[in-house]
């Protein structure tokens, strides 16, 4: 008699927002998107950096700009219309009003291109600060985080074998995606959310969630993202499976 492995249940969450899950299912793969992991190390942190006001230097500058420029434009005003009548139409009033409205007009553009440059400068300065925070948490971090993620990528990458059954929870629809692993795990760079993969046999049909058994949707506010079902849970959705279509 040939031994047949028993195959394992696995419930994956690829993805937050449905739309990876929904890929999954149309390209015939499971994927596990490994930088959700470092995202959620940096919840408070991102938001933090984001409501950080701009460096009050640039708007130091503009305001030491400005001042020189009204300073002089008030003296050049006066000079340039001192003694002159306005009820004429004399072509140097003319002029000489022209003279101070372009110092204006050129004013406003240096302005708005120092602007613009410190704009860039700030982004660049934000993006140096997220490298930092990574390099900063990644060395420093906490031994349950690593055990998370450790697990995780041994389950997807090692531990899911050919043939173990997949459960894909699309919440947003209260459904999930049955599967059958068809190949071990395979990297492909620059494919975002989808470069970490395996092939997979997926049912036509998907299921109610509320068809599950009664653990179900505590397991799915579990920390991990790759959980492996054992027990009467694993047996209920075998049995879910067995009147699948792969």
């Amino acid at each position: 008699m040939v031994y047949q492995r028993k195959a394992n249940v696995w419930i994956v969450r690829a993805g937050y927002c449905g739309h990876q899950e929904k890929d999954c299912f149309e390209r015939g793969v499971l994927s596990l998107d490994l930088n959700l992991h470092l995202l959620e190390q940096f919840g408070q942190e991102f938001m933090e950096l984001r409501d950080t006001p701009a460096d009050h230097k640039k708007h130091f500058y503009l305001g030491e700009q400005y001042r020189d420029f009204d300073d002089k434009f008030r003296k050049e005003f006066e000079e340039a219309t001192k003694d002159l009548d306005f009820s004429s139409e004399r072509p140097e009033v003319v002029r000489k009003m022209q003279g101070l409205n372009r110092k204006l007009k050129n004013f406003n553009e240096e302005l708005k291109h120092f602007d613009e440059t410190m704009d860039k400068f700030d982004n660049f300065e934000k993006r140096e600060q997220i490298k930092e925070m990574i390099i900063a948490k990644l060395s420093g971090l906490d031994e349950s985080v690593l055990d998370v993620w450790s697990e995780d990528i041994f389950n997807f990458t090692m531990g899911m074998r050919l043939n173990d059954i997949v459960v894909l929870p699309l919440e947003s629809e209260g459904l999930a995606g049955v599967g059958k692993v068809r190949e071990f795990y395979k990297f492909r760079n620059n494919f975002g959310y989808l470069s970490h993969y395996r092939r997979m046999w997926w049912a036509d049909d998907k299921v109610p969630l509320s068809s599950f058994c009664p653990e179900f949707a505590k397991m799915l506010e579990s920390k991990f993202s790759v959980i492996h079902i054992e027990g009467s849970c694993r047996d209920s959705i075998m049995e879910i499976v067995s009147g699948s279509t792969f």
